[in-house]
């Protein structure tokens, strides 16, 4: 492991960022240490999220993808111990495949009692995730239907026809406190869209308890190459993009700012509606493709936010749909000031 990739910088591209170590036919482990979100002491969901996708991928046959992906947050990842990924094989079937993925992370084995003391099996280490994962063939289809949503023009207060990258790069952390904190986000590179004019003009009263008509559009694109041979991989970049600061959202429609206390995904569900190729990080002559996530949040309460979003290529095709549940507890003083705001 380079130096670049054992920081978790920019660097490190998506191949390098999800590499496994191949256990035994259904035991991987991860190689490159995950990213910090905000230079924290956990490691971002999103890293999780997709490489266990990725190990799932190993033991599929030649053209199954991963089409649906719902996984189950249950504790926060270490950021030096390696990720463990377990795929069970549910079924494989004609032209779908089915697997689950149960994820830990082992602490270092204790040093050797001595002589004196009497040895206790280590206990097996609580999964951190886990994970079901559905693939599936391409097949030709005589029908197809979309929204018609057309990026450019729906949003054209806040784009202002501006090229991805005329956008700045998304924040460490998307909070009041953390947005100008530096950032060194590896595997894909995110552009975050200055949307204040377009919220501005859609929901200039809403108080921030019915805030549904919020949005905010993130570019993204893979950093470094990704083989064509591997779809499944390609697949895995738009899972672990699809995570991005996803719960902060919710927080800026609601205007709590830095008033949360707690915050954490539960569970996130990614369906992609098209076929590999469709969903390859670039094209025939290698170029890098632009995605655009358009996100929005139509529910909070009970300590829990949602956040929905779309996944659309350069073309405008509608390539996967995302659904997030999130824990969002506030501080007292945060409890406070949004009864005041409402």
């Amino acid at each position: 492991m380079s130096a670049s990739e054992d920081e978790g910088d920019a660097r490190v591209s998506f191949t390098g960022l999800m590499a496994l170590d191949r256990i035994d036919s259904n035991t991987f482990r991860s190689i490159a240490r995950p990213y910090a979100p905000g230079n924290g002491n956990r490691a971002f969901g999103g890293h999780v999220y997709a490489q266990a996708a990725y190990a799932a991928a190993q033991t599929v046959g030649e053209g199954f993808v991963v089409h649906n992906v719902t996984g189950l947050f249950i504790l926060p990842g270490l950021l030096d111990v390696p990720f463990q990924y377990a795929v069970h094989r549910i079924r494989d079937g004609g032209s779908y495949c089915t697997r689950s993925v149960t994820v830990t992370q082992a602490p270092p084995p204790p040093p050797p009692p001595s002589s004196s003391s009497s040895s206790q099996p280590a206990a097996p280490a609580p999964i951190c995730f886990t994970s079901l994962i559905s693939f599936k063939r391409d097949e030709p289809s005589p029908y197809s239907h979309q929204a018609d949503v057309n990026l450019a023009r729906k949003y054209s207060i806040a784009l202002r026809g501006k090229a991805p990258t005329d956008h700045p790069i998304a924040p460490a952390a998307d909070s009041p406190a953390g947005e100008h904190l530096p950032d060194t986000f590896p595997g894909v590179e995110i552009r975050k869209v200055d949307m204040s004019s377009y919220n501005r003009k859609q929901s200039p009263h809403d108080p921030p308890s019915n805030r549904a008509d919020y949005r905010q559009l993130q570019y993204y694109r893979v950093i470094g190459n990704i083989s064509r041979s591997d779809p499944n991989l390609h697949a895995c970049a738009h899972l672990y993009a699809s995570d991005r600061n996803s719960m902060f959202l919710i927080t800026r429609a609601l205007d709590i700012g830095d008033g949360f206390g707690r915050m954490a995904s539960l569970s996130h569900t990614v369906v992609f509606h098209v076929g590999a190729e469709s969903l390859l990080m670039a094209d025939e002559k290698d170029r890098k493709r632009w995605f655009c996530q358009e996100a929005w949040t139509e529910r909070s309460g009970d300590g829990r936010g949602l956040h929905t979003s779309r996944l659309w290529d350069e073309r405008g095709v509608h390539v996967g749909t995302t659904l997030q549940d999130g824990m969002v507890r506030l501080k007292r003083e945060g409890v406070r000031e949004m009864g005041a705001k409402l």
